[in-house]
């Protein structure tokens, strides 16, 4: 996406959240797609890879319908789901409704509001980093330091895919991130990169990266 470099950074990051959130609107095919998907990927690739974190205090980013909320809702003490999508959020909200411990909040799809400074021992991510703009990662990653507890965790699906910049028409709708430059925007935001695994998505070898970070 081409952005008039003029623009205040605030500005020019509400133009790209929006450029990779709007057309994940509640009707999107996929979210139904997805949904069978979930307890398989969750048992053999999510949660090997996190079952250290700490889950007292949740957030679950880009959560669409919840399906990942879903796994994380029995095993945290306090989750809050987002989504740029206030038609996503309603869903979660009547999907969880009943659940006290589930809270439910539209933010602006470039920052973690309004989570509180230092209140979360997770921020969990998965399967919708991978569409967003690399400046919108970095501002994530920032935020995430922000609302994380010494020695939180930030869980982070995000692309490895470097042979385009436009998300829309890139394999599998992946942004331009790479293992390395996501480490070094980790880095930037004071985190420390705990591990991270490349892996193949729709038989497209190495197109995605899970990466841990941790805030000292």
């Amino acid at each position: 996406m081409t952005m008039d470099p003029g623009l205040p950074e605030e500005s020019r990051l509400q133009d790209l959240a929006h450029y990779s959130g709007d057309p994940w609107k509640p009707k999107n095919k996929y979210f139904k797609a997805a949904e069978p998907h979930i307890e398989a990927i969750w048992r053999t690739l999510i949660f090997p890879f996190i079952a250290d974190c700490d889950f007292t205090a949740v957030i679950d980013l880009g959560a669409g319908h919840g399906r990942n909320s879903l796994m994380l809702a029995p095993k945290s003490g306090r989750l809050l789901v987002i989504d740029i999508q206030p038609g996503n959020v309603e869903i979660c909200r009547r999907r969880f409704a009943g659940q006290p411990h589930v809270e439910c909040a539209v933010n602006n799809g470039y920052d973690l509001r309004p989570a509180a400074d230092g209140a979360f021992s997770l921020v969990y991510s998965f399967d919708s980093m991978v569409h967003f703009e690399k400046e919108v990662v970095r501002s994530y990653l920032r935020d995430t330091a922000r609302v994380l507890r010494p020695g939180g965790r930030g869980f982070f699906h995000h692309s490895n895919y470097t042979g385009g910049t436009d998300w829309r028409t890139n394999p599998h709708a992946r942004n331009f991130m790479s293992r390395e430059l996501f480490a070094s925007h980790a880095g930037e935001a004071g985190l420390q990169v705990v591990r991270q695994m490349v892996f193949e998505w729709g038989h497209v070898p190495e197109l995605d990266c899970l990466s841990l970070v941790e805030k000292p």
